[in-house]
């Protein structure tokens, strides 16, 4: 009786030690579900650990759960397998218990750990040649943890005699060296054709390149939060209500001025608490931009916001640091995301002080940020490339005014009829992990010969710094350019911890002026 006591309190003290550190944490998916079939397992109604009542009981889903529709337990529970393999390949290892969970199944298994110990304590080695020069056999005494039916490796059977051993190694060098060096030749070969055809295509541009990749279908905006209605922003796209989110509570703000933002009205309301949110989706690779602004008047550190996608790790995310303060709004961008095996992407918001706002969906390419294109103005435009620039955004101070002279000998000249002029910066939101060439795309609207001889050189002088490094330094782009349009292109640029790329323009002489910005990940 003492043995299986002090079994249980071992098994107890290990599925403790896992739920109380912070990768296996309750505050996320994997943590939840870990939590539920440990309580399940110890309190001996393992009956009860099936895919419905983990979906339901641990993960919030509601009561008319369909595991046909929705794969969250399935996701979930593949990535927890991920994580304690991990776990237990590095911190854990030395455990006197190991916890497992099968696959295809949810009931967790408690392994000691105790033969694996004692091998490490072993400081003899086993012979890997027998003197009879028979084939060594391993033991399951090396893999204590191997599950029932496991075929262990068997090492291959080494040439006793070291002259034949000599021989068949050195035979064998010449071929490996042999083989390498073909395939070398191989792939050069295959490398120049390949090469050789790249530089014969013409430009494709990146919208049409990330179409041309991905079977996914158009864009999706929705608006979170119940009682909305459908809304077109200022470029001219749609934003669904709501229809894809379940749980939580839905609120709505009256009387705040959004900074940061073309439209308010997307942060006039939202979903905060615990929800889920599933968007259907064809298959490929999209990009999501979660919308935020904080309204409530709190501070940093006051509140988490806690999501995960298709069961994936927990993200935590504090608006207010993040918007740099309340009433304005910010956007995190998440790239490599692939709709979950019943053909949708699903948002799971955890913890009850979380909200949001509004999200896009975009299709993208694998491993790469879309790139960023804002043309001042009010309108949109596609460039002779094909490429959209978005109307002006993520701007703050600063005003705007149109030019009046000739733009149609200007190769895309619409780029150049609005500009931004004062005291002004802009933060554009872009994923973290990578970086960036920055493109700012100027062109002097007022003074000069060309704009009624008011003024020179000399005339409008400022600076310009990204990221909290000077990037131009006493910049007149009259000087620079003249009367033409002028592109300053800055390589390697690395995005803030937050996921941003502050650009601020500080006046030396009259105001500073910009008619577009683009970022291009690299």
């Amino acid at each position: 009786m003492e043995t299986v006591f002090s079994r249980v309190d071992a098994e107890r003290a290990e599925a403790e030690l896992l739920l109380g550190s912070k990768k296996f944490a309750r505050t996320n998916n994997i943590g939840r579900f870990l939590g539920f079939v440990c309580e399940k397992y110890f309190e001996g109604t393992t009956s009860e650990i099936k895919e419905y009542s983990i979906a339901v009981e641990a993960l919030g889903r509601s009561s008319d759960f369909d595991p046909q529709v929705d794969c969250i337990v399935r996701v979930t529970a593949h990535n927890l397998r991920k994580q304690l393999e991990l776990y237990y390949a590095t911190e854990g290892a030395g455990h006197p218990v190991h916890l497992y969970l099968p696959a295809g199944h949810y009931i967790p298994q408690f392994v000691r750990n105790e033969q694996l110990a004692s091998q490490r304590q072993n400081s003899e080695a086993p012979a890997l040649i027998d003197a009879d020069t028979s084939q060594p056999q391993l033991s399951k005494d090396f893999l204590p943890n191997a599950p029932v039916g496991t075929e262990l490796p068997q090492p291959l059977i080494v040439e006793a005699n070291p002259a034949k051993l000599l021989v068949q190694l050195g035979t064998r060098k010449v071929v490996i060296a042999f083989m390498l060096v073909s395939l070398c030749l191989v792939l050069a070969f295959a490398y120049s054709r390949w090469t050789r055809n790249e530089r014969s295509k013409p430009y494709v541009p990146t919208s049409t390149l990330a179409a041309s990749l991905n079977a996914s279908g158009p864009d999706m905006r929705a608006l979170i939060g119940g009682e909305r209605e459908a809304y077109v922003d200022r470029a001219g796209f749609s934003w669904d209500r709501d229809k894809f989110c379940s749980g939580g509570e839905s609120f709505s703000v009256t009387g705040h001025t959004i900074q940061g933002t073309e439209d308010p009205q997307l942060f006039a309301a939202g979903r905060r608490g615990a929800f889920h949110c599933q968007y259907p989706v064809l298959p490929g690779t999209y990009e999501i931009h979660l919308l935020f602004a904080e309204t409530s008047g709190l501070q940093e550190a006051s509140r988490n916001v806690a999501f995960s996608i298709n069961g994936g790790p927990s993200q935590n995310l504090d608006v207010v640091d993040d918007a740099g303060g309340d009433d304005i709004a910010t956007t995190k961008v998440l790239t490599d995301v692939v709709p979950a095996t019943d053909g949708t992407i699903h948002l799971d918001f955890t913890t009850s002080e979380a909200f949001l706002n509004a999200i896009e969906i975009l299709p993208s390419i694998p491993h790469h940020m879309l790139p960023v294109r804002i043309v001042v103005g009010h309108a949109p435009f596609r460039d002779s490339y094909g490429n959209i620039w978005m109307p002006d955004r993520y701007h703050f101070g600063g005003r705007l005014s149109s030019f009046a002279g000739d733009l149609s000998k200007i190769s895309d000249g619409r780029l150049y009829e609005w500009h931004r002029f004062g005291h002004f910066h802009y933060i554009v939101p872009v994923a973290t992990g990578d970086t960036y060439t920055l493109k700012l795309y100027f062109l002097e609207h007022w003074f000069g010969v060309q704009n009624g001889g008011i003024g020179g050189a000399g005339s409008r002088v400022f600076d310009v710094s990204c990221n909290g490094s000077m990037v131009l330094k006493g910049f007149d782009i009259l000087r620079e350019a003249g009367s033409k349009p002028l592109v300053k292109s800055f390589e390697h640029i690395e995005p803030t911890p937050q996921g941003k790329i502050e650009i601020y323009f500080t006046p030396v002489v009259n105001y500073p002026s910009i008619s577009a910005i683009e970022v291009i990940p690299e």
